[in-house]
């Protein structure tokens, strides 16, 4: 499972690689609009940049949602088993999962709180 990784300190000194593991690549942003179905979509101003910035618009939980075509760089790591998250947090020190990276590829966040154990 891929996650975005993100530090909650930067430090100005250190690369703003946030841990060993990550890798830049380039993911697709998703663009959730708060309407239920396209065709309210269609009646908001918004729309026509919508529709042309987007490709594979949908209607996903109640709100429209579209693949943006422009990709963003981040960084990501790639966890497959409990095992290897309690390793990553025991390496790294407190981590918060959230749900709250808006990608195609992925969509959870893991936010390393502090500096690393020693």
């Amino acid at each position: 499972m891929q996650f975005v990784v993100s530090r909650t300190k930067v430090s100005l000194k250190e690369s703003k690689k946030p841990c060993d593991e990550a890798r830049e690549v380039e993911l697709t942003p998703l663009d959730y609009r708060t309407v239920k179905t396209l065709e309210a979509a269609q009646k908001k101003i918004w729309y026509k940049d919508w529709i042309d910035e987007g490709i594979n618009h949908r209607e996903e939980g109640g709100l429209v949602v579209c693949d943006r075509k422009v990709k963003e760089k981040q960084w990501v790591i790639e966890l497959e088993t409990l095992e290897e998250l309690i390793g990553f947090e025991n390496k790294y020190g407190e981590i918060m999962i959230m749900d709250s990276a808006p990608y195609k590829e992925a969509k959870q966040e893991i936010k390393i709180m502090g500096s690393k154990k020693k």
